[in-house]
């Protein structure tokens, strides 16, 4: 399968003077440093299923670690004020600036716009 790498200037350069130093193709040797990495790189992990990580013992004792660990204090904030409070302040704050009814008709376009992106997806995988 061919294709094509685009290498940055400097190491174009660097692999045409090793090239040239083995007397090699540019496309032999970098196709020798591809074997070579990827077989050192060995099989690529498989990612563990949820039930392989619900059972792992070892990440079993981590989260039991953690849950037995106390609050750290400097995380908790005393309350200030009441909620009610600051909901009832930021009702009252209106912005001159924004239009609920073009917000409405943007949402309205934006969710036109992705049924008629669902529906082509539909009838180019032959679902429709």
């Amino acid at each position: 399968m061919p294709t094509t790498i685009t290498l940055p200037a400097y190491l174009a350069a660097q692999l045409q003077q090793r090239a040239a130093d083995e007397q090699r193709s540019v496309e032999a040797l970098a196709l020798a440093y591809i074997e070579t990495g990827l077989t050192q790189l060995g099989p690529r992990p498989v990612a563990a299923s949820n039930e392989e990580l619900a059972n792992d013992p070892a990440l079993l004792a981590l989260v039991t670690r953690i849950t037995a660990m106390p609050p750290n204090p400097a995380s908790i904030l005393p309350a200030q004020g009441q909620l009610a409070e600051v909901l009832r302040a930021l009702e009252a704050v209106e912005d001159p600036a924004y239009d609920l009814e073009a917000e409405i008709a943007a949402l309205d376009a934006a969710e036109l716009e992705q049924r008629a992106l669902d529906r082509a997806d539909e009838l180019a995988e032959g679902r429709g």
